[in-house]
C-alpha cells in the first residue's frame, strides 16, 4: 500500500470507534454519528475544522452525496468532493461540515431527507452551528437533494451550491426566489444532460429569481465535482453569503 493510499485510509477511519486515530471530536478530523427517523436507524459524519473551538458560531454545510456513495459504512460520504476540497484547502472552508449517508436504494427524499435535515438540526445545537450561515451542498443526485431542501425550507439557508444534478420537480421554482444558488454543470454530461440544468436555470430566471448563478462546463461530463469544490471562487462565495443581509 503506497504512502498516499496509507494517509487516506487513516484520514478516512478518523472518527471511527476502535482505530487508535486521534480522539474523536478533536479538531480536523471526522466525528461518526447514528439518527433514528421514522423507526429506522441512518449513520453520519460531522467535520471539525482544524481550526474548529468551541464557544463562537460557526458556519455549517450540509453536503448530500451522489448514488455512487450510498449505503451503510458511513465513508463513502467522507469522501465526496466537497470533503475532499475542505480536507486539502480548510482555509477556504473554515466551516463544520454535516455528512449524511442515503441507504441503498433511496434518495434525497421524504424519510431521507428528514433525516438528514434531523442531522443538521443536531449539528448546529451540538457544534455551535451560525443559523444566518447554513448552506446547502450537492453533487449530482444530491444535488437534486439540495434543490429540493431548500425549495421546502428557503428560510432556514444562506446559499445553495448544485452540480450536475437532475431536476424533474419544476414546481419549486417560485419557493426558490431570492435564495443565492450556484449550479454547475459540464456540457459534455453522458450521466445527467446539461439541459437538466439550463431548463432549470431559466425557469429560475424567468420567474425573476436574480440571486441565481451558472457555470457551464466545456468539454467535461458528469464528474466535474473536483474541479467545481476545489475552485477558490466557490468556497469564497458559499461561506460570504448570510442570510438577512
Amino acid at each position: 500500500m503506497g504512502t498516499v493510499t496509507m494517509a487516506l485510509v487513516a484520514w478516512l477511519l478518523t472518527g471511527t470507534p476502535g482505530t487508535g486515530g486521534p480522539p474523536a471530536e478533536s479538531p480536523g478530523t471526522f466525528v461518526a454519528k447514528t439518527l433514528t427517523v421514522g423507526g429506522e436507524t441512518y449513520v453520519y459524519s460531522v467535520y471539525l475544522p482544524p481550526g474548529y473551538r468551541g464557544g463562537q458560531a460557526w458556519p455549517v454545510i450540509l453536503a448530500l452525496h451522489g448514488a455512487g456513495s450510498r449505503g451503510t459504512d458511513g465513508q463513502r460520504p467522507r469522501t465526496q468532493s466537497l470533503a475532499e476540497a475542505a480536507r486539502l484547502h480548510p482555509e477556504r472552508y473554515p466551516a463544520v461540515l454535516v455528512l449524511p449517508q442515503c441507504p441503498p436504494d433511496k434518495e434525497w427524499s421524504g424519510t431521507v431527507a428528514d433525516f438528514a435535515l434531523e442531522a443538521l438540526e443536531r449539528t448546529v445545537n451540538e457544534y455551535g452551528g451560525d443559523r444566518k450561515r447554513v448552506y446547502l451542498a450537492g453533487q449530482s443526485m444530491g444535488a437534486r437533494g439540495v434543490v429540493q431542501l431548500a425549495a421546502r425550507y428557503p428560510e432556514r439557508f444562506a446559499a445553495v451550491v448544485a452540480v450536475a444534478g437532475r431536476y424533474p420537480d419544476r414546481s419549486m421554482v417560485g419557493k426558490l426566489k431570492g435564495l443565492p444558488l450556484w449550479m454547475w454543470h459540464g456540457d459534455a454530461d453522458a450521466v445527467v444532460p446539461v439541459a437538466e440544468s439550463r431548463a432549470l436555470v431559466e425557469q429560475l430566471k424567468s420567474a425573476g429569481h436574480h440571486s441565481v448563478r451558472y457555470t457551464e462546463l466545456s468539454g467535461l461530463g458528469h464528474d466535474i465535482f473536483d474541479t467545481v469544490y476545489l475552485d477558490q471562487a466557490v468556497s469564497t462565495w458559499l461561506l460570504s453569503q448570510k442570510r438577512g443581509k
